[in-house]
């Protein structure tokens, strides 16, 4: 094997290894490969960067914007209207015209838009038919699949193939040669599907189902999260140390991992809990979330608060030093939070203090971003601050140096008592810092053992911790152990869900930037206004702990807010809100003029032959004019992760054919299966291309499979329209996966499948997208 195969296929086989393990995200995989590329000399410089210019880089870009004008000016709400009058409908009418209306619009429009918006369509019409989601949401998901087997534009793996034949000199494909076999494939699905598929979609019923096409103010979800079950009212006594202190202070969710929904007053009246909501004498707190933790330290005190406070050289017992770190530019932390960075973890270093400017902050600091000209105060063992002193800004400080800090006024003692229910736990199991707001520098261990605390350190009994903490945080921990629980409340949640406030459901969407944090890292309840009372994640509904639960695409999370805050998460790309009361209003009137363009585009393309990707931009550039979309909602509509993945992995395909590793593959495939004829090698290589997608985005496979169908094709002596088209039909049935296919993973909750579904469904339209190819594509396509 040729030196340069070998490089190209271990470069290959990391970045597949990246892609199926999820160790980097996908667009920095992408990127490396592209660098990988470069740096071995397996392609130019001018060649890794010829992705970004690529026309088919370009329509992918411009076709999400296009599709986001389409989408502001309502053209899927007009038909969602037409589409509700046939609600009471046979199930295979409604099957039939979910999917044929998904597919001819996810053939202009980017299908995650196209399935995104028709998610509460759909969900409104199984309610008013009494139908399980389960039923309709699988077939309007496949439906907004089959989009990407009729037109050009239909998905990015299409124009990754047509950009092969364009590279390779032959004739590129034009917009409309997918229709012939892409609506004979869509026929034959919807046939499949209505007459026989349907039989076998489950039907899976509440309680463990997201019904709510509007606002849930129902029992229904109350059964469905057992939220009943989690209620509870905390009682606050008069002279409670949280009254006067506001619901953000009280630390009543981070420290208890609860949910305050609302607050009734002494006078029996209930008002919104709100952040800054005041906590008064008497008041009732209606919680919802396990009780262990509130019942664990009203029972016995996590731990005693010693009246003598220590001293500034209590932490420099022993090999222990203090230093201080200029942040600059060339920093790495710069423009990070501490939380981000975990110098504990790593560095096994504590961080005493901040200054920024004229500000000295000391406490509550795991959230800060550091910027420019911040000075880090920190403590920990002397080896471990000589690692610093590469660093610039670094320099080593004397206890005389820290008086700006005023360390002396936040340093506490504090002593475990035998009953706390921190003995036992490690320091990052206690959670002193992210829930009570301090910071633990030092821990005196049998009278006079001095340790700095590490991450998996176990606190014992008797040990007594010197903390960096506010007297306030201290006042809040009593006031929190001095709680009454009243653990019987016979309350309605629809009583509290009449006109001010209401819950709704909530998801992330496939383009979430959300998915991989938390709700307290996003600051989810700040930002939006909104409070989250549960996430449903596959079968299970989690009602506690939520605020350092990790989010993850496909959750649906139950808020709980006013109809103004919920309704601007559904203006937030990072959501898909299963309501239609709550949508942002679509710019009906200029509904035609989009249309009209988006016609353009396309017609322009053919009857003048232009490039599509010049005319992609016209529309484009027409769209803002028109104002149906602005131009920041242009930017926000691309999906930049998706364009950075197929910019940097076309140079893949150049390096595959130049380094001959396309006609290697080839040629095993022609010794291999070459008895059998061409139509049979045909079927092989789609056959791989749909097991591909179970493990590979399509556009990536496009770039890998393209040059090898083309290279095949040529060494058989026959035509590679045949092949290539069959190769685009195969990526773009994607049926068999509900994780790597963010249109199935959009339905998957919702609709309560389970993986088993996908397979059980989407490998019979597989078949049929690969029968029909290896009868069609040779007659439209002739050898």
């Amino acid at each position: 094997m040729p030196l340069e195969i070998l490089i190209l296929s271990i470069i290959l086989f990391i970045a597949i290894f990246l892609f199926i393990t999820g160790l980097t995200r996908m667009d920095v995989t992408a990127l490396l490969v592209m660098v990988a590329l470069a740096l071995t000399g397996l392609v130019s410089p001018v060649q890794a960067l010829s992705g970004f210019s690529n026309p088919a880089v370009i329509i992918v870009w411009a076709m999400f914007i296009l599709s986001a004008g389409l989408a502001r000016t309502g053209i899927s709400s007009l038909i969602g209207a037409q589409l509700l009058k046939f609600a009471g409908g046979s199930e295979g009418r409604l099957i039939a015209i979910l999917m044929s209306v998904t597919a001819l619009l996810s053939s202009i429009m980017n299908n995650i838009g196209v399935a995104a918006m028709f998610l509460p369509i759909t969900l409104e019409i199984a309610r008013r038919t009494k139908r399980p989601p389960s039923r309709l949401l699988l077939p309007m998901a496949y439906g907004a699949l089959h989009g990407g087997l009729i037109l050009l534009i239909g998905t990015a793996s299409n124009l990754v193939v047509r950009d092969a034949l364009r590279e390779a000199q032959f004739r590129p494909f034009g917009i409309f040669d997918f229709a012939p076999g892409g609506l004979i494939i869509l026929v034959i699905s919807v046939a499949y599907m209505t007459l026989l598929g349907r039989r076998f979609l489950p039907d899976r019923k509440p309680p463990r189902e997201l019904l709510s096409a509007e606002p849930v103010n129902g029992d229904i979800t109350q059964d469905q999260y057992a939220l009943q079950e989690r209620l509870a009212k905390l009682i606050v006594g008069d002279d409670n140390p949280l009254v006067g202190k506001t619901l953000a202070d009280s630390r009543i969710g981070r420290v208890l991992g609860l949910s305050v929904l609302s607050i009734q007053r002494k006078d029996g009246q209930w008002v919104r809990a709100k952040t800054e909501t005041f906590i008064e004498s008497g008041d009732r707190l209606l919680v919802l979330g396990r009780l262990d933790k509130i019942d664990s330290i009203c029972e016995c005190p996590l731990f005693q608060v010693n009246d003598e406070r220590p001293v500034v050289e209590t932490l420099l017992i022993g090999d222990v030093g203090l230093a201080e770190l200029l942040i600059t530019t060339e920093s790495p932390f710069f423009g990070k939070t501490l939380l981000e960075i975990d110098l504990r973890k790593n560095y096994h270093i504590n961080v005493l203090g901040i200054q920024q400017g004229e500000i000295i902050r000391r406490t509550n600091l795991q959230n800060l971003v550091l910027r420019e000209g911040d000075r880090l105060l920190f403590q920990g063992p002397n080896e471990k601050i000589l690692g610093f002193e590469e660093h610039p800004g670094f320099s080593r400080l004397g206890i005389q140096d820290v008086s700006p800090y005023l360390l002396d006024e936040r340093l506490i003692s504090l002593q475990l008592p035998e009953e706390s229910s921190l003995v036992g736990k490690t320091m990052i199991e206690s959670k002193l810092g992210a829930a009570y707001g301090i910071t633990v520098l030092r821990v005196m261990r049998n009278g006079d053992d001095w340790h700095l605390p590490t991450p998996d350190m176990t606190l014992e009994a008797g040990d007594v911790l010197i903390v960096e903490g506010r007297p306030l945080d201290i006042e809040v921990l009593k006031g929190l152990q001095s709680l009454g629980i009243e653990h019987e409340v016979d309350i309605d949640l629809d009583d509290l869900t009449k006109d001010e406030v209401q819950m709704a459901e909530v998801m992330l969407s496939p383009y979430s930037n959300l998915a991989g944090k938390t709700l307290r890292e996003s600051q989810f309840r700040e930002k939006f206004q909104v409070s989250v009372l549960a996430i449903w994640r596959g079968e299970r509904a989690f009602r506690s702990g939520l605020g350092d639960l990790t989010l993850q695409h496909g959750d649906a999370l139950l808020c709980y807010g006013t109809p103004q805050n919920l309704g601007s998460m559904a203006r937030e790309r990072d959501f898909v809100v299963l309501s239609m009361e709550l949508q942002e209003p679509p710019l009906i009137h200029k509904a035609p003029t989009a249309a009209i363009i988006m016609l353009g585009v396309v017609l322009t393309a053919i009857l003048f032959d232009l490039p599509i990707a010049i005319t992609a931009i016209a529309g484009c550039t027409l769209m803002v004019l028109s104002g149906s979309l602005t131009m920041d909602k242009a930017y926000e509509s691309i999906d930049w992760r998706s364009i950075f993945l197929i910019a940097a992995m076309l140079p893949l395909g150049i390096a595959i054919q130049e380094t001959g590793a396309a006609a290697l593959v080839s040629g095993f495939v022609i010794d291999t299966m070459g008895r059998f004829g061409p139509t049979a090698i045909l079927a092989g290589i789609m056959f791989l291309c749909v097991l591909g997608t179970l493990i590979m985005p399509a556009p990536v496979l496009a770039v890998i499979m393209s040059p090898i169908a083309l290279s095949t094709a040529i060494s058989l002596g026959i035509s590679p329209y045949a092949f290539l088209m069959g190769v685009a039909y195969a990526l773009a049935a994607s049926f068999l996966s509900p994780v790597a296919i963010p249109v199935n993973t959009l339905v998957m909750t919702p609709g309560g499948y389970r993986y088993s579904d996908y397979i059980k469904h989407g490998f019979p339209i597989c078949l049929i997208v690969i029968a029909v190819s290896v009868l069609l594509l040779p007659v439209v396509f002739p050898y």
